[in-house]
């Protein structure tokens, strides 16, 4: 197997001249704060074990409570990183139960966004979150309001 070397080298000249390791290990402290803190904070839920990081797409975790598990749903808290955007998502627990909840909305208020394509994204609604990443505490309070936000669009 091949790798383009272009790229090694333009990480590896990444990692030489700039701190993106240190900024990446930065972002990674704020997103297990995250977690662990909403953990902490919402005692009804139940959060997936650790953060997933998929690579630079997206670093996120899942958590649930019995309501929404009853009807097949989880919440997401998602990082993407090519828009450095923290996100909310509502997500089915699987492509079958996202399938049924997207049909039952056509429309969700500004500014979620309802996928077009369930079988293909990973979110039913999404819901960007606007805060100041480098205060935790905000961002915490502001991940929480997006939560109550997604939960009101539930029958």
């Amino acid at each position: 197997m091949n790798f383009d070397p272009t790229l090694l080298e333009t990480y590896h000249t990444l990692l030489r001249t700039t701190e993106l390791q240190k900024a990446y290990q930065e972002f990674i402290r704020l997103f297990r704060f995250l977690r662990n803190e909403l953990e902490r904070q919402m005692p009804d839920f139940r959060f997936q074990s650790s953060i997933t990081e998929n690579a630079m797409d997206y670093a996120y975790f899942s958590f649930t409570n019995p309501d929404l598990k009853e009807n097949g749903l989880k919440l997401v808290a998602a990082f993407d990183h090519k828009n450095f955007q923290l996100e909310v998502w509502l997500s089915g627990v699987n492509r079958t139960a996202q399938y049924r909840w997207a049909e039952q909305w056509s429309v969700c208020p500004p500014p979620m966004e309802l996928t077009q394509k369930p079988n293909c994204t990973d979110f039913v609604v999404r819901l960007p979150v606007e805060t100041d990443l480098s205060d935790g505490g905000k961002t915490v309070a502001a991940v929480k309001e997006a939560v109550v936000q997604l939960l009101q669009l539930l029958p």
